[in-house]
């Protein structure tokens, strides 16, 4: 991760230094996450806010074409149901992710609409089940097989689309579907991906 940032920082001098067709920002951003989980799984999850916040790297390779990358700090919450027992609990996460979109821009009206799709990774740094009675860290290694019950590591695909205005102020929409199971294989045939939604601005420097 450390490489990661190293990089991005690398990025953010190289737009300086070509104002013409790179430049960088920030952004943050309100989101409602769940997981989709399959029918032998005997949980359910419904969508809770969280937050997330960063910057991002912007590179116009040709006409109203670029590829944006973003480091995105996040704090995600979902409510969780046992089925069997009717037991509700809060699933609360925080992590960075690295979004990667191709992006196709058009000048509407007083400034620039934008849509792009691409993929993510992310790293967990801690994930907690808390229930009234009791709280689970996720991804403490169990002492017999030394497993976590979920991974850190998620990644997927996503879109974004967002308008910004002439002083570079930016609204957006994105949506993003985790494509890894979560929960770790001894526990079977149970499936557990993420889902979510969020609504941000931003400024582009």
């Amino acid at each position: 991760m450390t490489r990661v940032l190293t990089g991005f920082v690398l990025l953010c001098v190289l737009a300086f230094s070509a104002k013409a067709q790179s430049s960088a920002g920030v952004k943050t951003d309100l989101n409602l996450m769940n997981f989709y989980v399959n029918d032998t799984c005997n949980l359910t999850s419904s969508m809770k806010a969280g937050g997330s916040a960063g910057f991002f790297y912007k590179y116009v390779y040709a006409e109203n074409t670029a590829i944006e990358i973003d480091v995105m700090f996040h704090y995600r919450t979902s409510k969780i149901k046992n089925r069997t027992t009717g037991e509700t609990a809060e699933y609360r996460y925080h992590g960075i992710e690295l979004p990667v979109y191709s992006i196709k821009q058009i000048d509407a009206g007083q400034g620039l609409l934008y849509l792009g799709v691409g993929s993510f990774a992310s790293v967990g740094f801690f994930s907690r089940y808390e229930a009234a009675d009791r709280m689970i860290d996720l991804y403490k290694k169990d002492r017999t097989n030394g497993k976590t019950m979920m991974y850190r590591w998620d990644f997927g695909a996503g879109f974004i689309i967002g308008y910004e205005l002439k002083c570079h102020l930016q609204f957006n929409f994105n949506y993003q579907l985790g494509f890894r199971n979560m929960f770790d294989e001894s526990f079977g045939n149970v499936w557990m991906s993420s889902n979510l939604i969020g609504l941000g601005v931003g400024y582009r420097f």
